[in-house]
């Protein structure tokens, strides 16, 4: 009887585990080099964004090179939602505010960079994605993502 109650309860599971697998539609997040995604480009200060260009084709490496989730060392991220206000995914943009040196001789500086006051930047999504609206958040002092813009995307 006990064997029977066992077999009982890992049949049923395996039923449920199936049938939960066969209703979920997975989608890749991260983009490919050699397949078309969507990218966003947009000319960007400190406190205001603006949308420039949606384009369809496959990435550069230089745009994918900086794309990755939020992290500890993002200032920014831009967070993409669908028409229904399901949040789809959030990618961490690094500081677009802060140019780096990344040429050899400025090893022995004391700084490595400085702020700037705009700059242009492109971001990639799988072309899956289908967002209606992003949002722009700016890490506090606190450490913690405000949201300061959101942009409606064209359908």
């Amino acid at each position: 009887m006990r064997y029977l109650f066992i077999l009982a309860f890992v049949f049923s599971f395996t039923v449920m585990a199936e049938k939960d697998l066969k209703e979920i539609d997975l989608i890749k997040l991260h983009v490919s080099p050699n397949q078309d995604a969507k990218i966003f480009t947009f000319h960007g200060t400190p406190d205001l964004f603006t949308l420039k260009k949606i384009e369809v084709q496959k990435p550069k490496e230089r745009i994918l090179k900086k794309l990755k989730f939020v992290s500890d060392d993002d200032k920014y991220a831009v967070k993409l939602f669908d028409n229904s206000g399901r949040h789809l995914i959030t990618l961490g943009i690094g500081n677009p505010f802060y140019a780096s040196y990344e040429h050899i001789g400025y090893e022995d500086r004391a700084y490595m960079g400085g702020p700037v006051s705009a700059n242009n930047l492109s971001i990639a999504i799988p072309i899956e994605l289908d967002p209606s609206y992003l949002i722009i958040s700016r890490r506090d002092v606190t450490g913690k993502f405000i949201d300061f813009q959101e942009i409606l995307l064209p359908q």
